[in-house]
């Protein structure tokens, strides 16, 4: 597969309606292209190791905090996007990336919607923290890429966020935002790789183990520079003075897709 790194300019605007339904259609338009562009030839699904003690090494760790906005405001959307962390975490944590495989997000975790048990989290749309279903899974593409990188993975496609949060990963160049299906995050290996994905009541922790040590493995240089081009003030309903716009109607709540 060609390699795919995408990043774009942003603006801050005020969301309208006409705004989020060109918005719901062009992503149903690009989840239908994927589809009829993968179909019968999309990524496997990986399966998890028998013996996972056999992979000892680790050659990569990511390990970040899971409450980043100590506001009452904004628990309800924080508690959503833990949740929704455990949720897709269940679905990672203990898969073998065999050499030449192509670990998809999407196609191990699944779509998220309320009846697989995800929750309304944080999601980050045109400069609007908002809740929507699966909303908070950007932290975990994030880490994913992290590690990806550390462990000198090939990336076969990576999105940037289109705005650069300050105290983010993408101020860094290292985050990934997903949003089903066709925003994805992908990365093959030439080795052996067991994935670890586990939650505590506090932190995230993302890594990757090998069977053998990589102290001789020649790493690729890791992103230096922010990959969003432009730095947002974000804003939620519960901190923005604008009413005129799309997000501040009470249904917000019922948007679902991925966290971009």
């Amino acid at each position: 597969m060609t390699s795919i790194i995408v990043g774009s300019r942003a603006r801050r605007r005020t969301p309208t309606q006409t705004s989020q339904a060109l918005f719901e259609a062009k992503a149903v338009a690009f989840r239908v292209r994927r589809s009829l562009v993968e179909f019968g030839r999309a990524p496997v699904r990986l399966g998890r190791a028998a013996d996972p003690g056999a992979f000892g090494s680790v050659i990569a760790r990511s390990v970040t905090p899971l409450w980043s906005d100590p506001s009452l405001s904004e628990q309800a959307m924080q508690l959503g996007k833990v949740h929704n962390l455990r949720r897709a975490a269940s679905a990672l944590d203990g898969l073998v990336l065999a050499p030449g495989q192509v670990f998809s997000f999407w196609r191990q975790v699944g779509r998220a919607t309320r009846a697989r048990g995800f929750a309304p989290g944080r999601m980050l749309r045109e400069g609007c923290m908002m809740p929507a279903i699966g909303g908070g899974l950007c932290q975990l593409s994030n880490a994913l890429y992290d590690v990806a990188l550390q462990a000198d993975c090939r990336i076969v496609e990576r999105h940037a966020h289109s705005f650069r949060v300050p105290g983010s990963a993408a101020e860094t160049g290292r985050d990934a935002t997903v949003a089903w299906n066709y925003v994805d995050l992908r990365f093959a290996t030439e080795r052996e790789l067991f994935l670890s994905v586990r939650l505590t009541s506090r932190e995230l922790t993302v890594g990757l183990r090998s069977r053998t040590p990589d102290s001789d493995l020649e790493r690729r240089p890791a992103p230096t520079e922010p990959s969003a081009e432009s730095e947002a003030e974000v804003e939620s309903c519960d901190t923005c003075d604008e009413t005129d716009c799309a997000f501040h109607d009470g249904d917000r709540r019922g948007v679902t897709g991925g966290a971009a």
